[in-house]
């Protein structure tokens, strides 16, 4: 990715409460990358998972960002987590290839700097799956273009 003039504004989500930062949410600061693989195409998906490193309280609500080519970053709420297990939803988010907003779910584990697991997608309006499969990414370090 190269340099971009592009904001983006995000919803404020409120922060969590306590000081209680799960120890996956350290294992996961960092950018990953990563494909979506969905059980019922034969196509893979690049996409990006940013953390901050940072204790601020908005970042730590939203736990990651996620982005593809087609999705612009959209945060993601850890709903579950151990040292090497998490489970986070993403959204909701407009999908351009559904025309309407989804949420996407990830059940993963963290094995070094490698995560994988699987993920579904579902609409916001009826709640109709439209998607599943897996993913794996793994973590690249700063400035790295992979």
């Amino acid at each position: 990715m190269g340099k971009s003039s592009m904001s983006f504004a995000f919803t404020p989500i409120p922060p969590a409460r306590g000081n209680f930062r799960p120890p996956i949410m350290s294992a996961l600061s960092g950018i990953w990358r990563g494909q979506l693989m969905a059980t019922d195409e034969d196509v893979s998906v690049p996409f990006t998972l940013i953390r901050d490193a940072s204790v601020d309280a908005s970042v730590v609500g939203r736990f990651l960002f996620f982005m593809t080519k087609d999705i612009a970053p959209t945060g993601v709420k850890l709903l579950e987590a151990s040292q090497s297990t998490f489970v986070a939803m993403v959204g909701p988010y407009f999908d351009p290839h559904e025309n309407g907003d989804v949420v996407t779910v990830f059940e993963g584990r963290r094995v070094d700097a490698k995560i994988s697991g699987k993920f579904n997608t579902k609409l916001v309006r009826g709640y109709r799956q439209v998607r599943a499969g897996r993913f794996v990414a793994i973590r690249v370090e700063a400035g790295s273009n992979v």
